[in-house]
């Protein structure tokens, strides 16, 4: 593969959901510092939510096919594409059971590309942004919840994650995304009136357990969720780590002062076969 002068060429990991994958476009776009057309990253975005099963689903036991294998044949399109620095947009395709098979799949097809990890961007981001911050809330789906991942992520580097209860968790945060009437999945382009009496819900529930910051771990709401805080408390948006760590990873050297930022964090999950 070959970078264009300097930049490496992005691929974005769509389809899940597909509007995800497209904000997730428009803000690698929308972060990126440009005057002229040719100023802006090289991007392939791939999406085919068909072939790609439910992620929380399959996280739960209802469903029975893994999603890494048709996650790992997307990115291999993005590799042959052209395709150097990839991310997933998806957090809960990011919990071991699914991400770790997807970076087994990859190194036993011998795709050499560099994953970007969304949930370690989203965790670094919060040392970066909020030093200050000590206990940190997260809202996502009942499969990034009941996986941990998010929770050991934060707890290694130090803070106390904030979890709702599994009754609170699941009629509340997770009907925002997954509710077949109203949720965001169902009604991605025209939010709810439900999704928000439910979203001022969860804040409140994170502001009485007195959160420093709310994680957005999941892109449906990154959707709804497009301030920087709720309430005084600062939203630390996965989909926006993401691009910003795209973009780093892509034009290293405009972004170097924030990549040693970074690299002075906690170590990220390797590519290594299992």
């Amino acid at each position: 593969m070959h970078s264009e002068g300097t930049h490496k060429t992005i691929g974005i990991a769509g389809g899940m959901g597909p509007h995800s994958g497209t904000a997730l476009f428009d803000l690698i776009l929308d972060s990126t510092h440009a005057r002229l057309d040719q100023d802006y990253p090289s991007i392939i975005l791939v999406s085919f939510p068909k072939s790609i099963p439910d992620r929380t689903l399959y996280l739960i036991g209802e469903e029975k096919i893994n999603p890494a294998y048709q996650i790992s044949a997307m990115i291999e399109k993005l590799y042959t594409a052209g395709a150097e620095v990839i991310g997933i947009a998806c957090n809960t395709a990011h919990a071991p059971a699914i991400y770790d098979v997807i970076l087994r799949e990859l190194d036993r097809k011998n795709i050499d590309v560099e994953m970007v990890d969304m949930l370690q961007e989203t965790c670094r981001s919060i040392r970066i942004r909020y030093p200050g911050a000590k206990r940190v809330g997260i809202m996502a789906t009942n499969g990034t919840y009941r996986s941990g991942v998010y929770r050991e992520l934060l707890a290694g580097m130090g803070y106390e994650a904030i979890i709702p209860d599994p009754v609170f968790q699941d009629s509340v945060i997770h009907k925002m995304i997954y509710d077949p009437d109203f949720g965001i999945k169902s009604c991605p382009t025209k939010i709810r009136d439900e999704v928000y009496a439910l979203a001022d819900r969860a804040v409140e529930f994170f502001e009485q357990h007195n959160a420093d910051a709310i994680v957005i771990g999941c892109t449906e709401l990154s959707l709804l969720y497009r301030e920087e805080a709720v309430r005084g408390i600062p939203l630390v948006d996965s989909l926006r780590s993401l691009a910003h760590a795209l973009i780093r990873q892509a034009t290293a050297a405009d972004y170097e002062p924030l990549k040693m930022q970074y690299d002075q964090l906690t170590g990220t999950r390797k590519r290594t076969a299992l």
